[in-house]
Order: structure tokens, then C-alpha cells, then sequence
């Protein structure tokens, strides 16, 4: 009977392998990474160094000012929602309550004294017109920071058209501005191809005539007490001069003050024209 004897490995062999092992640990451990963070964390198989590679930090951007990122092509709701309140109220009221016109004059004249002087002052004081642009800054255009608002030129419009046109007329121009002109811009804004020679859509113009040309008519035939055809022919003509008004305005041309004046005058003339004066 034969026994086979075990025979232990050689150790050089031993040795060899226990050194590959420990070779192949040390190179897997030196390059080895931490990636939880924004910088890679590497350590040095030569030194043991722990290598963290130098990070180029980008310069800090300004601040962007909230109004001035406020363009054109915003619709801007909460604009517009405080246009058809605000301008809604005074052409509302004008044309539905029983308001003489030196009484209307007075009411929108000392509230537009007050309003223009605080409009005016905040360039004076730059305190105020920080408090200004904080608190009213949702309801700003970005070239209203460095001139009049656009209410301060709805107030001067209001003025002159309520003092030169007929009631109907006047109360006209200004719901024409209150209505048309978040209808024309929200349309143009969102549905607008065809632009107009002034920059403005012909889509945003077309839906501004159908709006006032909506609301102008039951104004005029009920409260009035305008025929059906003249009262078509009335709104219809205000309705057009009044959108070619905001059509051709500008930031240097303010359709709070174009449009009123522009509505209120054409509704005069075809009153006149009518024999409705």
C-alpha cells in the first residue's frame, strides 16, 4: 500500500503571490475616489498624498432686477389684471354712474395731483423710488424705472378727454384702454404672426377692435340710449381709431395716454357727424 505525502507549496511561491496581492491592494487603494462632492478626492500611490484638484470658480453673476427682465413679450398678468381695475374703475364709473363732468374732473384731477407728485418725487428720492420699485415691482414695465408710469399718463389722458369729449365719448376712450389693451397685448403676445410696422401684432390689433367694439356697443345703446346703427357706427370707428392708437405706441408714446385721447376724440366726431352731440 502506498501513502501519497502532502507537500507544502514552495515559499518563494508563497511569498510571490503574497506580494501580487498586496501590490494589486495598494494600486486599487491609491486610485480609488471620492465622488459625493463637486471635487474628486485622489490619493497619491507615491506619496500617500491625498490629491484634491484645484476648482475654477466661475464670477458671480449681478443680480438681475426682477423689472427690468419684464419685456414686451411678457404677458404679465398681474399687470393687466391691475389695468382692467384700476382704469376699468374710473372709465366704468364715468360711463354708468351719475357723474357730472366737473365732478369727474375733480375726483381724477386730486387723485392724479397726488399720484403724479409721488411718481415724480421717486426720482428725487432715491429711498422712495426703492420702496417703490420693491413693492410695486409685479406691476412694472422695465422702461417705467427710469420715466413716468404708464397711470401717471392715464391720469393726464383721463383729464383731457373727460374735459374736451362728450360723456359717452369719454367713457369710451377710457374702457377702450381698460379692456382693449390686455386683450391685445395677452393675444399678441401669445397668437401674434403678423407684426405691424410700430412692432405690434395685427392679431393683437384685431382682437383689441373686437373687445371694444363689444363692450362699446351695450354701453352706448343701453345706457345712452343710442340707436342700434348709430351706436355701430360710434363704437365702431372709436373702436378703430383707439387700436390704431396702441398700435403705433411706444415706450416713448404711452398708449395709457394715446388710447383714451384717441378713442374719446373719434367717438366725439362721429357723434358730431351723427347729429348725437
Amino acid at each position: 500500500m502506498s501513502i501519497e505525502s502532502t507537500q507544502a507549496p514552495p515559499a518563494n511561491l508563497t511569498s510571490s503571490a503574497t506580494s501580487t496581492s498586496s501590490a494589486t491592494s495598494t494600486s486599487s487603494d491609491s486610485t480609488s475616489s471620492d465622488s459625493t462632492g463637486p471635487t474628486t478626492t485622489r490619493r497619491s500611490a507615491r506619496s500617500g498624498r491625498t490629491m484634491t484638484p484645484s476648482v475654477t470658480h466661475a464670477p458671480p453673476r449681478p443680480a438681475l432686477d426682477p423689472i427690468r427682465e419684464v419685456k414686451r413679450h411678457s404677458i404679465h398678468w398681474k399687470r393687466k389684471v391691475f389695468h382692467v381695475l384700476g382704469v376699468g374703475a374710473a372709465g366704468f364709473t364715468y360711463a354708468l354712474a351719475p357723474v357730472t363732468k366737473p365732478t369727474a374732473l375733480l375726483i381724477l384731477g386730486s387723485i392724479a395731483v397726488v399720484f403724479v407728485f409721488l411718481d415724480l418725487l421717486r426720482f428725487k428720492v432715491p429711498a422712495l423710488n426703492k420702496r417703490v420699485k420693491r413693492d410695486f415691482a409685479p406691476f412694472m414695465r422695465d422702461y417705467e424705472l427710469d420715466g413716468m408710469s404708464g397711470s401717471s399718463w392715464f391720469f393726464f389722458a383721463g383729464l383731457i378727454t373727460i374735459a374736451t369729449c362728450f360723456h359717452p365719448a369719454a367713457a369710451l376712450g377710457m374702457i377702450f384702454l381698460a379692456l382693449g389693451d390686455p386683450i391685445a397685448s395677452a393675444v399678441g403676445v401669445k397668437w401674434g404672426k403678423t407684426k405691424l410696422p410700430g412692432g405690434k401684432s395685427l392679431e393683437g390689433s384685431l382682437a383689441f377692435f373686437v373687445v371694444c367694439l363689444a363692450a362699446g356697443l351695450p354701453i352706448l345703446t343701453l345706457k345712452f340710449g343710442m340707436g342700434l346703427g348709430p351706436a355701430t357706427a360710434v363704437t365702431a370707428v372709436a373702436a378703430f381709431a383707439a387700436a390704431a392708437a396702441e398700435a403705433i405706441s411706444s415706450k416713448k408714446i404711452d398708449d395709457n395716454f394715446t388710447v383714451p385721447i384717441a378713442g374719446g376724440a373719434a367717438a366725439s366726431l362721429m357723434m358730431l357727424a351723427l347729429g348725437l352731440a
